[in-house]
């Protein structure tokens, strides 16, 4: 094989035949494999090369000479263009294969874990309008028009929004109203580039939405917006507002009341929860029950045991097992989730459930050096991952039993590595797409301590 045998804006000819991290179809040109953008697996397609290492180029597709027959027509018109969907074009039903191929080679190829038992992904009966989250990017141009938008494909470039498929509707319908209210409270113009980005959350049991303007310090705007939103908005239970914090909308501080309500309920399954503004909840409500199912059924949690939840949120995975347990103890770093998770506790009628607002890698650690044990522990780490720390953590709990949940394969290789090496061989993982339309997916993992001693 030669040692560059592509060059940027060279155009081949490529068979593409799976799916990658990141949602590239992935073909081979003189052994060399290149990642290629807007491909289907299964095609045929001329691909522009854009990138060029050592091991592998990226491009992108410009023409599709023979069709996959696993190729859609994407019904979003910012497919392509925007940045948060990469796999419009792909049917669903093979966006499942995929995911479910991501998931099995992530485990072997970073994992070295060659016998474990990966299901096939779980799919939804609705693949669009699921996301009960959205974060708009507000951008304002020459002319001092307002839009609220996503991210270009890999870029910082807002792109105005004429629809958005995975939002609930009602997000929609507030991003729409924001953009043609807020240019009449700020006649002048001189204010409307203080506004970064809109946040809702909409609870698909009442129907009801919060929403969080997120701002360049606290501009005049924000309670006439506020109440002119809710006004036109019905459905609008509160307005929030925060404060940028460095470079990028996204880190913000939290969360202060504008007017109405702080806080939705929500149904997951059978379990309401209370959820507010600012706390980490499952986007996907419909697939969150059937994790939550699956978790429970998985942990198989007895009347003497003792549960220790990790990144617990408010509570989501933790309550239901609880209820069926001795004890019940949750870490969370987030103040708004661990207060959410209090107020569930005490609706849910459990006084046996502990929640600490504590960093895991910190509070972890002393607890082992406490002599802590739990019976069964549940770990649903950020994108991240666990890491060595918390596993080995983990791990010194002796719990018989641990719950991975994950939403990135890579992360989740490595954690179920370390957590082999300590003791807990993975048996099982089962993939469950959250996130239709996108190549990120869900995975419950079910380790067990080696030793028959427990």
């Amino acid at each position: 094989m030669a040692e560059r045998p592509l060059e940027i804006g060279q155009t081949v000819r490529l068979r593409l035949d799976s799916l990658a991290v990141g949602g590239e179809a992935v073909g081979r040109h003189e052994g060399m494999a290149v990642f290629a953008l807007w491909g289907c697996p299964g095609d045929e397609a001329e691909v522009e090369i854009t990138e060029v290492s050592r091991r592998f180029a990226r491009g992108i597709v410009r023409s599709v000479i023979e069709s996959s027959p696993d190729r859609v027509d994407a019904p979003c018109p910012h497919f392509g263009e925007c940045g948060g969907c990469q796999l419009q074009h792909v049917s669903y039903e093979a966006q499942l294969r995929h995911k479910t191929a991501i998931v099995r080679d992530a485990l072997q190829r970073i994992g070295g874990l060659t016998d474990v038992e990966v299901a096939e992904t779980w799919g939804t009966d609705e693949p669009w309008r699921y996301r009960n989250r959205a974060q708009y990017s507000a951008a304002v141009n020459e002319s001092g028009e307002l839009a609220l938008g996503l991210a270009r494909f890999r870029s910082h470039e807002i792109i105005g929004l004429t629809e958005c498929r995975l939002q609930h509707p009602l997000s929609e319908q507030i991003r729409t109203a924001v953009e043609r209210l807020l240019p009449p409270i700020d006649q002048g113009g001189r204010e409307r580039s203080l506004l970064l980005g809109v946040e809702t959350f909409i609870s698909f049991s009442s129907g009801r939405g919060l929403v969080t303007l997120v701002c360049e310090g606290q501009p005049a705007f924000a309670r006439p917006l506020a109440d002119a939103l809710s006004e036109d908005v019905s459905e609008v239970a509160g307005v929030l507002f925060a404060r940028r914090r460095g470079r990028a909308a996204v880190h913000r501080s939290p969360a202060e009341l504008v007017m109405g309500e702080g806080h939705l309920l929500e149904e997951i399954g059978d379990h309401a929860y209370r959820v507010s503004a600012d706390s980490f909840f499952q986007t996907n409500p419909a697939q969150a029950a059937r994790a939550v199912d699956l978790v429970g059924e998985w942990a198989n949690v007895g009347r003497g045991d003792s549960v220790v939840d990790l990144y617990c949120g408010v509570g989501t995975l933790l309550l239901p097992l609880a209820r069926e347990a001795r004890r019940g103890l949750g870490v969370e770093a987030a103040d708004s989730a661990v207060s959410d998770g209090k107020a569930n506790a005490r609706a849910w009628a459990l006084r046996n459930v502990t929640f600490y607002q504590r960093n895991v890698e910190r509070v972890l650690p002393r607890w082992v050096e406490r002599g802590r044990t739990a019976d069964v522990v549940v770990l649903d780490p950020p994108r991240k991952g666990a890491g060595p720390i918390v596993t080995a953590s983990v791990a010194k709990l002796q719990p018989r039993r641990i719950i991975l949940v994950s939403c990135d394969p890579a992360t989740l290789a490595r954690d179920l590595k370390h957590l082999a090496e300590l003791g807990y061989p993975c048996r099982r993982v089962q993939p469950i797409d959250m996130f239709p339309q996108t190549w990120h997916v869900e995975a419950i993992a079910i380790c067990e301590a080696a030793s028959a001693a427990r």
